[in-house]
């Protein structure tokens, strides 16, 4: 959406709307929903001007041409089975977290470290029910 400067109610409008991931006054990014309806609804004939202003995005305001632009994208990605992400890519940010955006980063990290030990822990289970016993007890084990 390069080029292209929203106004503060235009980012207001852009940011109710449930398709957009976030909006700035530079910048809108949808969600991975919206583009899996897009090729969908695309692939179905609908033009890419229909499907947006059915779902509630103005193409008067975001910009022909970089409506154009960013479904071109998403069509050329479907099309080389390449899956869509709504993940920011880019430069790291440079300003200071707030503490609510430190927290909530921290709370995923920490889901994410549980995750992983649990599946570790199966891992580690199932690697000792399928490893022969090594007791001598056992008749014949010499």
């Amino acid at each position: 959406m390069a080029g292209i400067r929203f106004t503060d109610d235009q980012v207001r409008m852009l940011r109710s709307n449930p398709w957009v991931k976030s909006a700035t006054p530079r910048y809108v990014s949808f969600t991975k929903e919206f583009m899996e309806e897009f090729i969908d609804l695309h692939s179905k004939g609908l033009t890419r001007y229909e499907i947006f202003e059915s779902h509630g995005l103005p193409v008067d305001v975001l910009g022909k041409s970089s409506v154009e632009h960013t479904t071109e994208n998403w069509i050329s990605k479907a099309n080389k089975s390449i899956a869509l992400s709504d993940e920011k890519r880019g430069r790291p940010r440079t300003r200071d977290l707030t503490k609510d955006e430190v927290i909530a980063r921290q709370k995923a990290k920490i889901e994410m470290l549980q995750q992983e030990n649990d599946f570790l822990r199966q891992i580690r289970r199932l690697e000792r029910r399928h490893q022969p016993s090594k007791s001598p007890s056992r008749k014949g084990s010499r």
